[in-house]
């Protein structure tokens, strides 16, 4: 008996196994989203990059070059005809930072499902650190083997005839 004790791992040793393999599979889902979101900002910083110098150049050489057409083509006087090519430009600029943020936010909710598995792995942790009994995973371990005498964690031989008793559809006992 006393060698079975020393192979079969005690409950404190399943829980951090446990725990171990939860951080484990966090990291690796942190290192996934890590990477989709560091595409989304190089797409998002490309594209700041490429509208913020093309703003400044356009601005300043195709507002006097198609100000100055403009007024020639039509009755407009030359300062009316500067300023509305210079709003076009700037609806253009406007439409490629907007494209840019848009990016910005895509790579920030990358990491949501990161941040929600993050969130159930911790409630997960604290009800089996509470009641690792009756933690969800423990249930699904019993269910599984359910044939074997192993009991998962620390069951006590009370809640093992409370969940038999349970099983069996007779009322609740009461506790």
């Amino acid at each position: 008996m006393g060698e079975q004790a020393k192979t079969r791992p005690s409950s404190v040793q399943k829980v951090i196994a446990d725990i171990i393999d939860l951080f484990e599979l966090q990291l690796e889902l942190m290192s996934v989203d890590s990477q989709e979101a560091t595409r989304k900002l190089t797409k998002a910083a490309v594209l700041a990059g490429v509208a913020i110098p093309l703003g400044g150049a356009a601005l300043t050489i195709a507002l006097a070059g198609c100000g100055l057409l403009l007024s020639e083509m039509t009755s407009l006087s030359v300062g009316t005809a500067i300023l509305l090519t210079g709003a076009v430009f700037i609806a253009v600029v406007g439409v490629l930072l907007f494209m840019a943020l848009k990016a910005v936010t895509a790579a920030g909710s990358a990491m949501s499902e990161t941040k929600s598995e993050f969130a159930e792995n911790l409630r997960w942790l604290k009800a089996t650190l509470l009641r690792p009994s009756r933690s969800p995973r423990n249930q699904i371990r019993r269910e599984s083997f359910s044939g074997s005498d192993q009991r998962s964690y620390s069951e006590s031989a009370s809640e093992s005839a409370y969940r038999s008793h349970w099983r069996n559809g007779s009322a609740r006992p009461a506790r």
